[in-house]
């Protein structure tokens, strides 16, 4: 699939964040930090939610809130999507959104408020590893210029 189908499809975006974060979130919206981009995830698979909180996030002793992104309600189009750049088992399935300095949110958006994993998850299956085609951003983080060693 190609990011413009996913965008014209109107398929979601996760983004998982401590549910201590929640409150803000829903009064001033959710706002860039990483790189200047809002960190995703295409997928609503808890078993990808679980790799990401204990493996990337690195805390899975604390509850989190899913907060589901839809590209028309939320004014995400093909030119605020990158994909990442970082060697995970979940990457093709990470997504940056850029250029929007703040995405309003609201409680239809909370996918749940209070997700936590409980023990080490198994790993991804590669059935649910899905990459899109049509980038028309460069990666995030952008690690084209630093040299190899």
């Amino acid at each position: 699939m190609t990011l413009i189908d996913y965008i014209e499809k109107d398929l979601p975006f996760y983004h998982i964040t401590p549910s201590s974060n929640k409150e803000n979130i829903l009064k001033y919206g959710l706002r860039p930090k990483i790189c200047g981009a809002i960190c995703t995830v295409r997928s609503d698979a808890q078993i990808v939610w679980d790799n990401i909180i204990v493996y990337q996030l690195g805390n899975n002793k604390q509850e989190y809130t899913i907060i589901k992104l839809i590209p028309s309600k939320h004014g995400i189009g093909v030119e605020n999507v990158a994909e990442d750049s970082i060697s995970e088992p979940t990457t093709p399935l990470h997504n940056y959104i850029v250029g929007i300095p703040c995405i309003s949110v609201d409680e239809s958006d909370i996918v749940t408020d209070s997700y936590n994993v409980k023990g080490i998850p198994d790993p991804v299956p590669d059935e649910l590893i899905i990459s899109l085609e049509g980038y028309t951003r460069k990666p995030i983080p952008d690690i084209s210029n630093i040299p190899e060693y």
